[in-house]
């Protein structure tokens, strides 16, 4: 229901309505909460939240740790709040940037024996000399291996892959790892 709400942009009064409505044709006694605070209430222990940072509306800087005091951009000298109107005291910025912490889902992965095989599954994989499977039997993904074998060495390593599609950067395959132990 979340995944709906989101991809169509409903409110929590329109989510509240579609859940009423849910919750009526649903047999009695059924465990689907009954309004989006409930549903996201019960989602915060999975640790499935995100901060929010905020960030210059032209993309410069974020502000955070050390510069989360600023107000303006020390790139563009852009103020990142919204001007203050009536008696608001709080910075509204104009940008927010929504930070997901993937450690924590990540470990969650690993607890279960059923999608540790899938998230180790770089230890026993063999590619086919020629054919490309997955984006592991990559040019990119090889050099990357073979310059930095120590993650490869380590089984609980998580390795996430990101394509980048602008002709700047040729079309590599660029990589982001992720710390070899998440315990």
């Amino acid at each position: 229901m979340f995944t709906i709400k989101s991809d169509h942009g409903l409110s929590e009064a329109g989510y509240d309505k579609i859940i009423e409505w849910v919750r009526s044709i649903l047999p009695e006694g059924n465990r689907l909460k009954e309004n989006f605070y409930a549903a996201k209430s019960m989602m915060k222990p999975l640790g499935l939240g995100y901060k929010k940072i905020d960030m210059c509306p032209n993309f410069c800087m974020l502000h955070y740790l050390e510069n989360a005091e600023l107000t303006e951009c020390m790139t563009c000298g852009h103020s990142s709040y919204k001007p203050r109107t009536g008696r608001g005291k709080t910075l509204v910025a104009y940008q927010k940037l929504r930070y997901f912490p993937i450690t924590s889902i990540l470990q969650r992965l690993f607890m279960s024996p059923r999608t540790v095989e899938h998230m180790t599954w770089h230890q026993s994989y063999h590619a086919v000399d020629g054919v490309m499977v997955h984006p592991s039997d990559g040019e990119a993904w090889k050099h990357f291996n073979s310059v930095h074998p120590h993650f490869l060495a380590d089984q609980e390593t998580c390795v996430l892959g990101c394509v980048r599609t602008d002709s700047t950067h040729s079309g590599h395959l660029l990589l982001l790892i992720l710390v070899s132990r998440l315990y």
